[in-house]
C-alpha cells in the first residue's frame, strides 16, 4: 500500500543515518530477524528491500515498510510478501510511526519453524520485531532549513559575516558585483525573522534579506 499526504509544517524531524540490527527473536520456532535503515526515497528503500532479499535469499517471508518525507510523511508503503494482509506490513509500518521516524525502512525476515502462529500471532511477532530494532536504533535529528539571499556592499562584509556566525547558518553561494555582495544562506526553519532583525541592527537598514525565503 502507498500513501501520499500533507505539507511540511514541522521545523525538524528524527530519522537514522546507518542500519541498525540485526535483531532477532524466536516464537514457536518461527524465527524473526529485524532490520532498520536509512531511505531518503522510494529509490534507495527499493534497492535495500532488493538487497535484503539476495541477503535472506532462503528465507519465508521478508516482509517491511517504509515512511518517507522531509519533516512530514509525504509517502509511506508495506509488504506483507506473502504474510496473510496485514499481520506484517502494516504491524511493522506502526511501529515506525510510534516511533516517529521517517526517511526509514524496517524490515522484518522470518524463517518459518513449522507451527503457525495464526493472525494475532503474526501481527504481534512483526510488531516486536520492528519495535526491537527501532529502540535499539539511535535517531539524528534532522533540521530543516530554508534559502535566504542577503545582499550588502563590501564595507559591511565584516558585520553581516559576525551574524552569519552567530547564527551559525551555512553558506552555500556567494556572487560579486560593484554593488557588493550576494549570499545565500540556509536558514533554520522559524528563524528568518531573527535573521532579519539582526541584519537590520548589523547593517543600519543597508543589508537587504530575500523576501523569497519561505516560513512553513
Amino acid at each position: 500500500m502507498a500513501y501520499n499526504a500533507g505539507v511540511n509544517t514541522t521545523r525538524n524531524y528524527l530519522t537514522v543515518d546507518r542500519e541498525w540490527g540485526p535483531e532477532e527473536f524466536l516464537d514457536k520456532g518461527s524465527r524473526f530477524i529485524s532490520v532498520l535503515h536509512a531511505a531518503g526515497d522510494r529509490t534507495c528503500a527499493e534497492a535495500y528491500i532488493a538487497a535484503l532479499r539476495e541477503r535472506f535469499a532462503d528465507a519465508t517471508h521478508v516482509c517491511y515498510a517504509w515512511r518517507l518525507g522531509k519533516g512530514e510523511e509525504s509517502e509511506h508503503r508495506y509488504n506483507d510478501d506473502g504474510e496473510p494482509g496485514g499481520t506484517a506490513g502494516l504491524p511493522i509500518y506502526n511501529e515506525i510511526r510510534r516511533r516517529d521516524y521517517l526517511d526509514v525502512v524496517v524490515a522484518v525476515v522470518r524463517y518459518y519453524g513449522g507451527v503457525k502462529l495464526g493472525t494475532g500471532g503474526l501481527a504481534r511477532a512483526y510488531g516486536k520485531g520492528a519495535r526491537l530494532v527501532l529502540e535499539a536504533s539511535r535517531p539524528k535529528k534532522i533540521l530543516l532549513t530554508d534559502p535566504a539571499s542577503i545582499a550588502f556592499p563590501f564595507d559591511l562584509t565584516g558585520e553581516v559575516m559576525q551574524v552569519v556566525r552567530r547564527l551559525k547558518l551555512e553558506i552555500t553561494a556567494q556572487e560579486y558585483s560593484p554593488e557588493g555582495t550576494r549570499m545565500t544562506v540556509l536558514v533554520p526553519r522559524g528563524q528568518v525573522e531573527i535573521l532579519r532583525g539582526a541584519l537590520l541592527e548589523a547593517g543600519a537598514g543597508k543589508v537587504s534579506l530575500n523576501p523569497a525565503v519561505s516560513e512553513k
